[in-house]
């Protein structure tokens, strides 16, 4: 950084901190669009709106996608969402692949993969389906610092895939996805699962049984259907015991790729596993509810039996919608708005249980969500989603294609500078736990944070540095920019001049919805009019840009 530019950066920070700164059955249950002669009648009210929305729906607003939902209204909005297709990553990834092996070079990484998810975060077109995808991945998690999958980009990849196509489907229906993919079978080692020995010594492997149930879909404790939990004499009470975990991991036995005839063959790395039934275990089995499976089944009929149980139950509904909640628009949701949501899982209203469109576009739409905020809603914006967003706020201009094909973004390590990684956590538990609490003012009041739980003096430095280098080493304009790393188009302030409140108010338009704080406006305002004479119309910009992605009021979303 040169000296003008740090000598920039420290004033302006100064200021802030003075200042205290397509599945059709989605379709069909809308009867909005039977007739096709509806006008919208649900309209953003101005483009603040519109742009509020859009960061908590999509990897950032842009011009032009406010310009669109003001158009059209948010129903429309859903619709078309609802419709567009998959960015796909793995046949984009064995594309890649070959091209490389073709040309005697090495085959992709998991290096392609992230670039492939930040290229599709900035500029692709199914904003809503990535951004639910994103979600469900800090739900179902997988991650490639797994040792069996930190060599498989592509199988990672098709799992990501998986997650996108169910992202307006149903949620039993991902569970099975998920259940019988090999990656998922790898992370939580139901893959090669074996019954038990004949002398007892060598037993099923517990681990997707136990998670299936902590974390995918019932949680810990019973629940009511606002979350609060369900008391016995003033007690909680266990969804599941140990002996539950020992006959769901019975279920989960003689998992292989698809085309193994043994246990230990088969290459298929990405297709939905099979199961050798030499291998399952056909004793009863004992699950969730004490509900008793006979004896004799196939592996088929056996894990059907157990997921549909844990579908059934009547705790899954608020636990997964409250983690959407979390992911989308609020840290602590009501109790009333968790109910709301969960009882479009439990119904959307056409009598289907589990529709995650019906459940997202109720997370979204909730008077809790589109409503003034209040001191205790909104969430932190997720540091990933800090990049995205600025890089959409200032459409920022992609690199062009390598010569085999993959468009290189410049993140091969967030998890480093920004505490995460997509389908790249430290553990089962995600990047960070639904029912964090970070000490002090925000566990006093019991209200939840989960992002906080990645913020630390290291990640908050990285995580500003990094945004430095794709601001002020990375816009159209530079004498010589990088080649793989997007570049903001800092015209739309430059061509302000010295119109200091202009620029001001763009910036806020684009990156704050139009929220920023009347004192943080005019800091920002009389920082840029006392700038030494010297400084560029490029840096004035870069500036403002800079201090406001990093600025408290850019840290949350509300």
């Amino acid at each position: 950084m040169t000296l003008m530019k740090r000598r920039i950066c420290t004033g302006l920070l100064a200021c802030l901190i003075w200042a205290g700164a397509p599945n059709a059955h989605a379709l069909l249950h809308e009867p909005i669009f039977d007739s096709g002669f509806e006008s919208p009648t649900d309209l953003p009210q101005s483009d603040a709106e519109a742009a509020r929305f859009l960061t908590q729906a999509t990897f950032g607003p842009t011009l032009a996608e406010v310009a669109r939902l003001r158009a059209i209204g948010y129903s429309e909005w859903f619709r078309q969402e609802f419709n567009k297709p998959n960015t796909a990553v793995r046949p984009f990834m064995e594309l890649v692949d070959e091209n490389r092996e073709a040309a005697g070079e090495s085959g992709v990484s998991h290096n392609q993969r992230l670039d492939r998810w930040f290229h599709t975060a900035a500029i692709g077109s199914d904003q809503l389906r990535q951004r639910v995808a994103y979600a469900l991945s800090q739900i179902l998690v997988i991650s490639d610092r797994n040792g069996t999958l930190s060599g498989e980009p592509i199988q990672v990849s098709e799992y990501w895939d998986i997650l996108a196509r169910n992202a307006f489907g149903n949620y039993r229906e991902l569970l099975d996805e998920v259940t019988w993919n090999p990656s998922m079978g790898k992370y939580l080692s139901h893959f090669r699962n074996r019954k038990a020995s004949a002398d007892g010594l060598r037993q099923p492997d517990e681990n997707y049984a136990r998670e299936i149930m902590q974390l995918f879909t019932i949680g810990l404790i019973e629940r009511n259907l606002d979350f609060s939990p369900l008391l016995d004499n003033g007690q909680t009470i266990p969804t599941y015991n140990q002996n539950t975990v020992t006959n769901y991991a019975k279920v989960f036995t003689g998992f292989n790729y698809t085309n193994a005839t043994t246990i230990s063959n088969g290459t298929n790395t990405y297709l939905r596993m099979t199961c050798i039934a030499s291998e399952h275990d056909t004793t009863q089995k004992i699950l969730v509810g004490d509900t008793v499976i006979p004896a004799g089944q196939s592996c088929a009929t056996d894990v059907d039996d157990g997921v549909d149980l844990l579908f059934a139950h009547a705790n899954i509904a608020p636990f997964i919608s409250r983690q959407l909640i979390q992911r989308f628009t609020s840290s602590s949701p009501s109790p009333a708005y968790i109910q709301r949501v969960a009882e479009k899982f439990v119904d959307n209203g056409w009598g289907e249980r589990g529709d995650i469109s019906a459940v997202v576009r109720q997370v979204l739409m909730d008077p809790e969500a589109r409503g003034a905020p209040t001191a205790t809603s909104g969430k932190p914006r997720e540091p990933l989603l800090k990049l995205t967003a600025m890089w959409r706020a200032w459409d920022a201009q992609m690199p062009a294609a390598d010569v085999y094909g993959n468009v290189p973004m410049g993140m091969t390590n967030p998890s480093g500078t920004y505490g995460q990684r997509p389908l790249g956590a430290e553990s089962v538990f995600n990047f960070f736990e639904p029912d964090f609490q970070q000490p002090g003012q925000i566990a006093d009041a019991g209200l939840y944070s989960p992002e906080f739980q990645t913020l630390n003096e290291t990640t908050i430095t990285l995580t500003g540095n990094s945004l430095y280098t794709y601001s002020f080493s990375s816009y159209v304009g530079m004498s010589n920019p990088p080649t793989t790393r997007p570049l903001l188009n800092l015209s739309p302030l430059t061509s302000l001049g010295s119109n200091y409140a202009a620029m001001v108010d763009e910036v806020n338009r684009r990156m704050l919805y139009g929220s920023m704080s009347a004192t943080t406006r005019t800091a920002l305002i009389n920082a840029l009019t006392f700038m030494d004479g010297n400084v560029s119309a490029n840096e004035r910009a870069l500036s403002i840009i800079y201090l406001v992605a990093l600025s408290p009021e850019y840290a949350v979303q509300r």
